[in-house]
């Protein structure tokens, strides 16, 4: 009886370690980038920053290029030609991201705020775009094992101060059309 709870301990303890692992690297931005809050970061932070957006940017790509092969064992066709689709993208935004974290480094070497700014903002919205590119690469082919739905939809709006909420259609008004021929526009015709 000792012997059974032993082995069973082990299988329970081992279990985890020899499961297939769930990827839980996500690029999601939790929240834009709002001028203050750029103004708030020093150079360093930016220069860091972009630096670990690079890196979750080649994590990204590890991640799509592991569902191009998987998608390749099952010769899924039309989920490969997805994939590739995103993944080509993907490898674009980030031979930028790498330029560009160069270029920030020289920025800040060079203590060029504005440049530093300009290139950190650039390296954040590709950082968006691959997220988004790796969401529809997962969602390739449909449901798969990568693809939960659970619940209800969450639906979030994220409004910049700077924008008008309230609907602009109510300002405009009904367009005046008029049955008069235009005036010539020369006096000697």
């Amino acid at each position: 009886m000792l012997r059974w709870a032993i082995a069973l301990v082990i299988v329970a303890v081992a279990a985890p370690a020899f499961a297939n692992p769930k990827r839980d690297h996500v690029v999601v931005e939790a929240k834009s980038l709002k001028p203050q809050d750029l103004q708030a970061m020093t150079l360093e932070e930016m220069l860091t920053e972009g630096e670990k957006s690079v890196q979750d940017m080649n994590l990204t790509v590890r991640e799509v290029l592991d569902s191009l092969a998987s998608a390749r064992k099952a010769n899924d066709f039309a989920r490969m030609n997805c994939i590739g689709t995103s993944l080509s993208s993907i490898k674009g935004l980030l031979r930028i991201s790498d330029q560009n974290a160069l270029s920030l480094r020289e920025r800040v070497i060079a203590r060029d705020r504005p440049g530093a700014e300009h290139e950190f903002v650039k390296m954040r919205i590709a950082r968006q775009k691959v997220g988004e590119l790796m969401s529809q690469a997962r969602s390739c082919g449909g449901p798969s094992g990568d693809t939960v739905f659970e619940g209800e939809a969450v639906v979030e709006k994220d409004f910049a101060e700077d924008l008008p909420i309230e609907d602009v259609r109510t300002a405009l008004n009904e367009p005046v059309f008029s049955t008069e021929a235009p005036p010539s526009a020369s006096p000697f015709y």
